[in-house]
């Protein structure tokens, strides 16, 4: 993937080494949101090692997602793997739900572009259980009204 010239986040990353035991990132969606997310993470932040995504679209049954997934898991564990979900008790929700029960990682869902670039800023550094107790800190502070901040600020952010 060609890297856009205005990468603000280049300097950060090419300035320190990135850790070989870092956290793997799956993120597993409905459609094509999980590719388009990882994607759209690696145009802000350059190319990322230890991320994979996997998408449930209508030609693929559940078993085949299942089977995408396992690979993917085996792809990337290791070293602790964070699994990111889009919506509660969907398909990809529940194949990854019950793949908890065989493989060892941190399963979060509602994932959006904000938790995930926090994510992928954070992990070179962070063991996994770090990322995680950041994750859930930084949650609400992903979905603002923007009308309400607004009013309470007297027009500014």
């Amino acid at each position: 993937m060609k890297q856009p010239p205005y990468n603000i986040y280049r300097k950060h990353f090419s300035t320190h080494r990135m850790e070989k035991n870092m956290t793997g990132i799956l993120l597993v969606s409905h459609g094509n949101y999980a590719q388009a997310m990882m994607e759209t993470a690696q145009m802000v932040l350059g190319a990322q090692e230890k991320l994979l995504a996997v998408g449930l679209t209508p030609s693929k049954s559940p078993e085949m997602l299942k089977e995408e997934i396992c690979q993917a898991i085996q792809a990337l564990g290791g070293d602790g793997l964070l699994v990111f979900t889009d919506i509660t008790s969907g398909t990809p929700f529940n194949t990854v739900a019950l793949l908890s029960q065989e493989h060892s990682f941190r399963h979060f869902t509602g994932i959006n572009l904000p938790l995930l670039i926090e994510t992928l800023i954070s992990r070179p550094y962070s063991s996994l259980g770090t990322l995680a107790d950041t994750l859930k800190e930084k949650a609400a502070s992903t979905f603002v009204d923007v009308d309400e901040r607004l009013k309470e600020s007297s027009g500014t952010l």
